[in-house]
């Protein structure tokens, strides 16, 4: 298959950019390399395109994405550059984070979107886990939009640093300040932990434990007692 420059016919070759797999983050990077006027090929073993993203049917009329089952890290800016929404993508926000039952019969853990709906649900497991609920949720959210703008901007230029990155410096240093003294204090604190002690810091419950620190450990092949996890959660 080919990414064709927008407004060419299909391309022949020589190609600017050979992309290997048509995975859902191979896709995006082809898509921006074909906008941005390079002749690009994608290559894919498969007869299907979307790689994790992809729809898996299990059973008849049972289907299922094949491994990415949310979209959490879908950046906005890529839903507008690539215009997705024009290409039909229609992205579903669920009541029901996380739903967590009990092996043993007990009380089922469920996370919703809602803070205050969840730590209400939460308070026939925990009165004061109920009650911790909606400042870890706060605080989680915090960190996270830190992160995120973070990992969106450009690392400096160590070598020959400019202006530019004289900017984004002072524009991250205002947004470290701005999470205030408690937040920053344990961003620094929770960044390097393990996210089993992080949440056992928070919730006296197992099974609220397990619901919220699994976010850690997803796709990392690492166990929740792992150095570091807590930053996945909070990402």
């Amino acid at each position: 298959m080919a990414a064709s420059t927008p407004g060419s016919a299909t391309h022949t070759g020589p190609w600017d950019a050979i992309v290997l797999g048509a995975g859902h983050n191979a896709l995006i990077a082809a898509a921006y390399l074909a906008k941005g006027g390079l002749r690009t090929l994608v290559l894919e073993r498969r007869d299907r395109v979307g790689g994790a993203a992809d729809t898996s049917e299990i059973g008849p009329n049972l289907r299922v994405p094949t491994l990415a089952h949310t979209v959490g890290r879908l950046r906005p800016s890529v839903h507008r550059d690539l215009d997705l929404k024009r290409h039909g993508l229609a992205l579903m926000a669920p009541d029901i984070r996380v739903f967590a039952p009990a092996l043993d019969g007990g009380p089922s853990v469920t996370l919703w979107d809602d803070v205050e709906r969840t730590a209400e649900g939460l308070r026939a497991l925990s009165p004061a886990d109920a009650d911790a609920y909606p400042a870890f949720d706060r605080l989680v959210r915090s960190i996270g939009r830190f992160l995120d703008e973070l990992g969106r901007s450009t690392p400096p230029d160590v070598r020959a640093p400019g202006l530019s990155d004289a900017l984004t410096g002072l524009r991250l240093g205002r947004q470290f300040r701005g999470l205030g003294k408690g937040d920053s204090r344990t961003i620094l604190r929770v960044l390097p932990m393990a996210v089993a002690d992080f949440v056992a810091e928070a919730f006296e419950h197992d099974g609220l434990r397990a619901a919220v620190a699994w976010r850690g450990v997803r796709y990392c092949a690492v166990g929740p007692w792992s150095a570091g996890t807590a930053a996945v959660l909070l990402q």
